[in-house]
């Protein structure tokens, strides 16, 4: 016992965080609005308590938005949709006898505010025309729902898997749970649920012409999102040094697939370095 306080106050004595990368703490407050009584979230331990507390005041403000609308009287409740470490996806209820009422937000906590498709997304002509027209959405684990009119349920339903192609890479770490791979994956398996994200990260020198292919399977069972490269920090403003290559794939039908990675010039059909590594992917 004595051990483990040493160490938490070593811990925080060197500002290391404990708790990093840990989803949202999401706890429920039963409280009063109006007339009416119910469930809200209340967002705590983030690493910004101020932008938390900009988030719960927004919950509070919706609620009376919410209530007023149904008459000042009822019940109300919530469901998270999504939860990771900076950003929490609600929905909101109230109902008072036979009107109903609901509400998403989409809660960034680095700033206390709701987020946009497009913080996440490009907005290009792939993202435009799945989602069409729109009200107002709301983010899950697995895809946005979308509804035409104010304080009606989202009904329409869109996979990530249909938008993928058009995520910013830059902000998927913050969305996506990913499964980061490197070299070492070489002969092994990754096991993983359909239209989730993997990330291979490779060394890599495209000043030179070569880069990362991947032979993938046929059919668009498992797809390319998007790669990026970055360099060593203290070597940023070099030109030319090495650096490392991230991509990005998601697998969009269940099955067993083998995928070979090839480093070569886009221009040359031979290959200076090649491996391969399993996709086992799962509903």
């Amino acid at each position: 016992m004595k051990t483990f306080f040493v160490t938490l106050l070593l811990c925080l004595s060197m500002g290391i965080s404990a708790f990093a990368d840990q989803d949202t703490t999401v706890l429920t407050m039963q409280t009063k609005c109006a007339k009416a009584t119910g469930y809200l979230p209340f967002l705590d331990g983030t690493n910004e308590p101020d932008y938390a507390h900009k988030a719960n005041g927004l919950i509070m403000k919706t609620m009376r938005e919410m209530v007023k609308t149904v008459g000042n009287a009822g019940t109300f409740s919530y469901s998270v949709q999504l939860n990771r470490p900076s950003l929490v996806s609600v929905l909101l209820k109230v109902q008072n006898k036979d009107k109903e009422c609901y509400q998403a937000l989409n809660l960034d906590l680095t700033n206390g505010q709701d987020f946009t498709v497009f913080d996440f997304f490009v907005n290009d002509n792939v993202i435009n025309e799945v989602l069409g027209k729109y009200e107002s959405f709301l983010f899950t684990e697995d895809g946005v729902f979308l509804r035409d009119k104010k304080w009606e349920k989202y009904s329409k339903f869109i996979p990530f898997s249909k938008i993928l192609t058009s995520v910013r890479i830059g902000q998927a770490g913050r969305l996506f749970q990913i499964a980061k791979l490197t070299r070492d994956s070489e002969n092994k398996m990754l096991s993983i649920k359909k239209n989730r994200l993997f990330a291979i990260k490779l060394d890599s020198n495209p000043t030179t012409g070569f880069k990362w292919d991947a032979e993938l399977p046929a059919d668009g069972k498992i797809i390319k999102v998007g790669s990026s490269f970055i360099i060593p920090r203290q070597e940023e403003e070099r030109v030319g040094v090495p650096g490392s290559e991230i991509l990005f794939f998601s697998p969009v039908v269940a099955g067993k697939y083998d995928i070979k990675m090839n480093y070569k010039r886009s221009w040359e059909k031979h290959y200076i370095d090649s491996f391969n590594f399993t996709v086992n992917v799962r509903e």
